[in-house]
């Protein structure tokens, strides 16, 4: 354990995607659990001030537009040191106000999850080495979802729906966060 001014920190040893896909799935899960994330998700969807809720609130496309986009208009990017990697809470995440693939994907997870929505990620490589993450939320109603949308807050000309080309694709894991854990598949 190391702490920090930001609160205490625990190192894990991670070997594989499957490894750091559980470890992401903790974070989203400790998320979730804490209150100040439910309270955020709802802050961030909330009619500009002063204005009416709508009968039967925004919809989901509003909802995840809104956490994207305030996503990446107040979490920078910024990558982890070499060779090692942060999973943070989305709290942390917030309280840093930049992070890498991983803690975005953490964020945007918590906050749509808070929000009732399933959500999941891409792990993509174009070479088996340089991994990239990206959230995913279930969307045609939330709790049953019949398909996903991609929600990559990182790269520049993004929005919601954007996905790398596929070539950068040749390598790739899909995985559902639910309780704490990742249930992942290898596509390619």
């Amino acid at each position: 354990m190391a702490n920090s001014n930001l609160g205490t920190t625990k190192l894990h040893h991670v070997a594989s995607i499957p490894d750091r896909l559980q470890l992401i799935a903790k974070q989203i899960d400790a998320s979730v659990h804490d209150p100040w994330t439910a309270t955020q998700a709802r802050k961030i969807v909330a009619p500009p001030s002063g204005m009416p809720w709508a009968p039967g609130g925004p919809s989901e496309q509003e909802e995840v537009a809104k956490v994207f986009w305030y996503t990446k208009e107040n979490i920078g990017y910024v990558q982890d040191p070499y060779g090692v990697d942060h999973y943070p809470t989305a709290k942390r995440t917030a309280q840093m106000g930049a992070e890498d693939c991983d803690g975005h994907s953490v964020y945007i997870c918590s906050m749509l999850h808070s929000l009732g929505f399933l959500t999941g990620a891409k792990v993509i490589s174009p070479d088996d080495e340089a991994w990239h993450i990206y959230a995913l939320a279930g969307m045609d109603t939330k709790f049953n979802p019949t398909r996903r949308i991609a929600l990559d807050t990182t790269q520049k000309a993004s929005s919601p729906g954007w996905e790398p080309a596929m070539a950068y694709q040749r390598y790739c894991y899909e995985c559902t966060f639910s309780n704490g854990r990742a249930y992942w598949k290898k596509v390619r």
